[in-house]
């Protein structure tokens, strides 16, 4: 997998995919029948992902790291809270705080995370539960079906 440095997002992340959002200036929908998730994803445009919004009471985010307010609320100490997962056990919190997030779908986020090689994971924001969506976003964009 090949990285990129954006200076967008002032971070690095597949180059894939951000080839993918120069493709999709608007966002597209991603229909994908996962192992474990089977949906359609409303993935964002660059301008979606950098907007800017409040959580009342707890902060202010862009899109793509909104991550960080929805774990806020989950506990104030987030180095030493977890958020569960089914299929792959418990994952700090603090680890999913710093997820990308690249598309959503009714409530629930879509995000690459940096520290479990660029994999993508879905937040469920009902619960805070996550799951492992892709080993990557290659793997993710061949998984995908036609609408």
């Amino acid at each position: 997998m090949e990285l990129e440095f954006s200076e967008t997002f002032q971070q690095e992340l597949p180059s894939t995919y951000l080839k993918f959002l120069k493709k999709n200036p608007k966002g597209t929908e991603i229909k994908i029948s996962g192992r474990y998730d089977k949906r359609i994803w409303n993935m964002m445009s660059e301008e979606d992902l950098l907007k800017r919004w409040t959580m009342n009471g707890v902060g202010e985010a862009a899109n793509y790291e909104c991550l960080k307010l929805y774990t806020h609320v989950q506990g104030e100490n987030i180095e030493d809270l977890y958020a569960h997962s089914a299929h792959f056990g418990r994952v700090k919190l603090d680890r999913v705080a710093r997820g990308f997030v690249i598309g959503h779908e009714n409530g629930d986020y879509l995000y690459i995370d940096p520290e479990c090689s660029f994999s993508l994971w879905a937040y469920y924001h009902d619960g805070g539960e996550i799951t492992k969506i892709s080993g990557s976003f290659d793997k993710f964009l061949k998984s995908k079906k036609s609408l």
